[in-house]
C-alpha cells in the first residue's frame, strides 16, 4: 500500500515530479473557510459559503491520470485529467450537475501548477474558460476560473476559491 505524505508549510518546496504527474493532487479537499467568490454578470463579486464541500483526488488504473470526485450540498460532479505525453500537454473531461459537460486540453507545469481552457456544454457556443490551478503550500492551491467569449475577449465572469487538504489518499 503505498501513502501519500501530507506535507505542511508554505514555505515547503514542491515535490519532485512523481511517475504520475498529478501526484500532488491525490488526497482529500475541502474549500478553505468554506469560501467561494464568483462574478456571473461581468461586475458583482458575490462571495458565498459552502459548508461540507468534499472532493477527493486518486490515481486512477494508469499512471498517467487523476479522477477527481466533487461533493456539496448542491451539486456533485467529476474530474478526469489524463496526461499525453505525446503532446506534453492534459486532456479534461468533467461533468457536474445534470447537464454541466466540460472537455479541454492544457498544460502543467515543473511545480505542477495546471493551466487549462475547458469548453462547457451549458455555456455560450463558442466561449471558454481558462482555468488556473497554483499551488500555495504542499496541502493549499488556489483555482480560478475565468471565462472569455467566442472572440477570446475576457467576459468579466469567474469563479474560485482556495482548497486545503484533509488527508492524503492511500493506493
Amino acid at each position: 500500500m503505498l501513502v501519500v505524505p501530507v506535507l505542511a508549510g508554505a514555505q515547503d518546496a514542491p515535490p519532485a515530479r512523481a511517475a504520475n504527474p498529478f501526484a500532488r493532487f491525490f488526497g482529500e479537499w475541502t474549500l478553505k473557510d468554506d469560501r467561494f467568490q464568483q462574478v456571473w454578470d461581468g461586475k458583482t463579486v458575490e462571495t458565498i459559503t459552502i459548508p461540507r464541500h468534499h472532493t477527493k483526488c486518486a490515481p486512477v488504473n494508469t499512471d498517467r491520470s487523476v479522477l477527481c470526485v466533487v461533493d456539496t450540498p448542491d451539486l456533485a460532479g467529476h474530474i478526469l485529467w489524463v496526461f499525453d505525453d505525446a503532446r506534453d500537454h492534459v486532456r479534461h473531461l468533467s461533468h457536474f450537475g445534470t447537464a454541466r459537460s466540460g472537455v479541454g486540453v492544457g498544460s502543467l507545469d515543473a511545480a505542477s501548477n495546471l493551466r487549462l481552457e475547458v469548453r462547457f456544454s451549458d455555456e455560450p457556443a463558442g466561449s471558454y474558460r481558462i482555468y488556473e490551478y497554483r499551488w500555495v503550500s504542499n496541502d493549499e492551491y488556489s483555482m480560478l476560473s475565468r471565462q472569455y467569449d467566442s472572440a477570446g475577449k475576457p467576459t468579466g465572469n469567474w469563479y474560485g476559491g482556495s482548497f486545503v487538504r484533509l488527508r492524503a489518499v492511500q493506493r
